[in-house]
């Protein structure tokens, strides 16, 4: 902020008051000057050092995640803060699968100095076929950017799984987070034991049953789920009342062959406005065209 200087002459004696926004008075015999220390401040923002995200055993995962400044400067002109990097060490049954790999923004999103990580590293999932961190990119002083998973398998192989965000409908998170987990579990083979507690986490514990249960299926079992994930489209259907709902209803779409755009896959889901819990999924609906 601008000090305001406002300088008044009485009695031959010169005296300066800096009146500071705050309303603060402070008189002083000369004026304030700007050190060499200050430049450097004002012209390169702070860097934080070794703030520990993650230092966790879960599983089979043991995870240390620690999120770190580095070198790249995101911003305007008139206003920059620097970017950030995760340092990740994982280990999957005492087996090393990372020993302090540095995730950067250019690895989530594919470029740096645009965006930036506003947050990253903690667990959002993990089961015994993939382990879930959570990140965020945003453009600096917004809330525009990229809502991401990190998925990482035993092997260390990795997939980047973006989640769209509705701002402002409720439920919505619900399915996105379920659908997102289930597809990419889904992919990499998980055990009816994980997908039974991904059951339990988002849905009612009567769907979870018949889910558990196998009564009726989700997808069908030849959808290539990770297609399946990139193609997916999910719409709100109550629209925008902004009044609170005893059920909040959903239409999922996607294409289940990577081979044929022309087949669509859809689900009709509702979520408990109460409990934020699916409580219905309507499969086996697809169209051709």
């Amino acid at each position: 902020m601008e000090n305001l200087i406002r300088v008044t002459f009485l009695a031959s004696i010169l005296s300066v008051v800096v009146v500071g926004c705050g309303g603060g008075r402070k008189s002083e015999s000369v004026a304030p000057r700007q050190t060499a220390e200050d430049t450097v401040i004002a012209t390169v923002p702070q860097i934080v050092r070794g703030k520990v995200v993650e230092d966790t055993v879960i599983g089979h995962w043991t995870i240390k995640a620690l999120k770190d400044s580095n070198d790249v400067i995101v911003g305007r002109h008139d206003w920059a803060v620097r970017d950030s990097s995760v340092f990740l060490t994982l280990s999957y049954d005492r087996n090393i699968v990372y020993s302090d790999k540095e995730i950067r923004t250019k690895d989530l999103v594919g470029n740096e100095g645009e965006y930036m990580m506003q947050w990253g590293g903690e667990v959002f999932w993990d089961s015994d076929s993939a382990v879930y961190l959570s990140f965020g990119c945003v453009l600096p002083d917004t809330d525009d950017g990229w809502n991401m998973l990190y998925q990482i398998l035993p092997d260390g192989t990795s997939n980047i799984i973006v989640i769209d965000v509705y701002m402002g409908v409720d439920g919505f998170y619900v399915v996105a987070d379920f659908m997102a987990l289930y597809l990419n579990e889904r992919a990499v083979g998980a055990s009816p034991a994980d997908l039974k507690r991904l059951y339990g986490q988002y849905c009612t514990k009567e769907l979870a049953e018949e889910l558990s249960a196998a009564t009726f299926p989700i997808v069908s079992d030849d959808t290539d789920f990770r297609h399946a994930y990139k193609t997916i489209h999910i719409e709100p259907k109550d629209g925008f009342t902004g009044l609170p709902l005893e059920k909040y209803s959903f239409e999922v779409k996607f294409k289940p062959n990577p081979n044929d755009d022309n087949v669509t896959d859809i689900l009709y889901m509702e979520v408990d406005g109460s409990t934020n819990k699916i409580i219905k999924i309507d499969s086996g609906e697809r169209k051709v065209i």
